[in-house]
């Protein structure tokens, strides 16, 4: 069962018909996705041993020469048995992400068994299928949005050793705008440097990057993401109680499949919706086990005959 190429796909559980009453869908914050490994830059032992050493030396200047430990230098000490430094130093990075991205997460398909399962609270809620290229559809950073790299190691999201200098690099005025020259020289290590720029650059790179990549035991998902960078794309997305929230163009809402476990009331609620010209003009399916293979089926019915199998038909087989 797969969409059209340009359609992609919302799971949501029970309480997703909030999306179609309201024609919206919530642009997450980086720093909420579920799985903890996402938007953690990889943190080795060069930048280990780097943010050590220029943080030892500067101290070093004041007395404090072991000012991490107190009693012995940092520098050397295998990171994984350092807990949660990496943690502490990459907080940063993960904080401008959060004040700075909002991320809506599609699918390219809306029958996988383990979405419909982890999404949809069990087939008790619906799938929304959008056609993300009408014109009003908001694009935010990559037009058509941005398919999700799935990796077996975090390397693509290593930011460069002179982001862990023991004193910032960064330099910031009062409203926290970075005001570096772009000429100035950045030390990256074993005598090198680079103007600001290149590294500045370095790291927004790694940004979009960690916002965009997963770990590869997530690529069931097929995910697709629209990047939205504040305060750059205020216009394409809607503040409600400190959450954004992006508009769904009633043009671009083509499919909503409801799930077989999903109640009579979700079922009435989405047609009354459809009945009252409040979503557009989407098909209408409901979902199903398919008889004989681990997949699922959508099959698509007239608004009456949904009310009626939700009533009916389904509670006579539970």
């Amino acid at each position: 069962m797969n969409g059209a190429s340009n359609i992609l796909y919302k799971y949501l559980d029970p309480c997703g018909i909030k999306a179609l009453q309201t024609m919206m869908l919530h642009a997450s914050d980086p720093a909420s996705f579920n799985d903890p490994f996402e938007v953690r830059p990889a943190f080795d032992q060069e930048r280990h041993d780097y943010f050590a050493k220029t943080h030892e030396a500067f101290h070093a200047q004041f007395g404090s020469e072991y000012s991490l430990l107190g009693n012995q230098s940092m520098v050397g000490m295998p990171t994984e048995d350092a807990v949660d430094f990496g943690e502490h130093l990459n907080l940063r990075f993960r904080r401008d992400l959060s004040r700075r991205f909002r991320v809506l997460c599609l699918s390219r398909d809306p029958a996988n068994v383990l979405m419909w399962g982890h999404y949809t609270k069990s087939h008790q809620g619906l799938v929304i299928g959008i056609d993300t290229s009408v014109t009003r559809f908001p694009q935010g950073l990559y037009q058509g949005g941005q398919p999700i790299n799935y990796l077996e190691d975090r390397s693509s999201t290593q930011l460069p050793v002179a982001y862990y200098k023991g004193t910032s690099v960064e330099k910031y005025d009062v409203f926290g705008n970075i005001v570096n020259n772009p000429n100035e020289l950045v030390g990256i290590g074993s005598g090198l440097v680079i103007p600001f720029s290149e590294y500045h650059e370095q790291v927004e790179g790694v940004m979009k990057t960690a916002l965009t990549t997963k770990a590869r035991d997530w690529r069931y998902e097929e995910e697709v993401r629209f990047v939205y960078e504040l305060p750059d794309h205020n216009n394409q997305l809607s503040k409600i109680d400190g959450r954004y929230f992006i508009q769904i163009p009633l043009d671009a809402l083509r499919e909503i499949i409801i799930g077989f476990r999903a109640s009579a009331n979700l079922a009435k609620g989405v047609v009354a919706l459809f009945r009252e010209n409040r979503i557009g003009n989407p098909k209408l399916f409901f979902g199903g086990c398919h008889p004989n293979r681990y997949e699922v089926q959508k099959h698509e019915a007239e608004p009456q005959y949904l009310i009626d199998y939700f009533t009916t038909v389904r509670p006579s087989l539970e």
